[in-house]
């Protein structure tokens, strides 16, 4: 079967739910969870996307944990076991963050008594460690930026984060786990349902499974999938090609979109030569505009203004496109009332 490129783009975006919502639990099982570094980008990544989004209680039923890439994402809690079975549980603990086993598991021992007791907030946490006794070349280790003890213990599903902005964390309730392949299984198959058309590569810089485990859980698990060519280049799916249809003239992505997220080469929507201005020297994955299907412009929340930052030359009409679209996303409970372009 063969495909041209905006037939490829249609297929994504419809798979994502960019042209048709659906419920926002939906949308985060289907997505293998939404990136989470920060804590406002799942949250806009439902307002798109979500049929029953609601300002007030969006995060409901989501948790933030570690997963793919070692990145912090939100998750729906009863599919926590599935995206930690995923990652591997470790069996036993080992020195980490430059700790020794014996004092991680100590330090995670007082943490989850102190959580479970209560204490969910990181510096009233780092406060209690510090009167218990933890010095502070440990207390830095502990309370590393990248996650340190806390890492360590959500991992073994022993804590999870708040989804919301505050740095909480909670005591997990009871998780079911499974063999590592088996979760790793499952998220294939809903990669290739959700983010296909997409290529092995694609999902391997996705997922951060090698190509070769990839392949070898397609064979074991016999993962049916469907092919199409694009061009010279092979593409993967399952389930059936949405219909033909015309990609919207403006779409808002959230930072760290999944649509970004979910492939290793994104010339489908972003051109070689913007990278630099949607993707940080840092890493950081700025919210953005498509115009067209083509990533044309950033955009951010500043109080009660939508400040929309082109890359390209943007005519009057398509500037009005994105404010009247801007102010139809963002304009109730997220109080915007003013659309500015820099």
């Amino acid at each position: 079967m063969k495909i041209d490129e905006e037939q490829l783009l249609y297929a994504r975006l419809k798979n994502q739910f960019l042209i048709e919502r659906a419920p926002c639990a939906t949308v985060v099982s289907a997505l293998c969870g939404l990136q989470a570094q920060f804590a406002n980008n799942p949250k806009y990544a439902l307002r798109i996307r979500g049929s029953d989004f609601d300002e007030s209680s969006w995060s409901d039923g989501l948790v933030k944990t570690w997963s793919f890439r070692h990145t912090l994402h939100t998750v729906r809690l009863d599919e926590l076991g599935l995206f930690l079975s995923a990652v591997g549980i470790p069996e036993k603990w080992e020195v980490a963050w430059e700790l020794e086993a014996g004092r991680l598991e100590y330090a995670a021992s007082f943490l989850l008594e102190r959580i479970r007791a209560g204490s969910g907030g990181r510096e009233e946490l780092r406060k209690e460690c510090r009167e218990a006794g933890f010095h502070k070349e440990e207390l830095d280790k502990i309370f590393h930026g990248w996650g340190g003890v806390f890492y360590e213990m959500n991992r073994r599903g022993l804590i999870v984060y708040h989804p919301g902005t505050g740095k909480q964390f909670l005591p997990c309730p009871g998780i079911s786990f499974m063999e590592t392949d088996e979760a790793r299984a499952i998220v294939l198959r809903r990669y290739f349902r959700t983010f296909g058309p997409a290529t092995l590569e694609d999902c391997a810089a996705f997922t951060g499974y090698r190509k070769r485990e990839i392949l070898a859980l397609i064979e074991k698990h016999r993962i049916e999938l469907r092919a199409a060519m694009s061009g010279d280049t092979e593409y993967f799916y399952i389930g059936d090609l949405p219909d033909a249809g015309a990609v919207p003239p403006c779409l808002f992505l959230a930072g760290f979109d999944q649509m970004i997220m979910g492939y290793k080469n994104r010339t489908c929507i972003l051109e070689e030569k913007l990278k630099r201005m949607v993707i940080t020297t840092s890493g950081i994955i700025l919210p953005t505009i498509l115009i067209h299907g083509r990533i044309s412009a950033r955009w951010k929340i500043d109080r009660t203004r939508l400040v929309v930052v082109p890359f390209v030359k943007i005519s009057k009409k398509n500037r009005d496109m994105i404010a009247a679209a801007g102010e139809k996303l963002f304009g109730d409970a997220a109080g915007v009332t003013q659309v500015m372009f820099e």
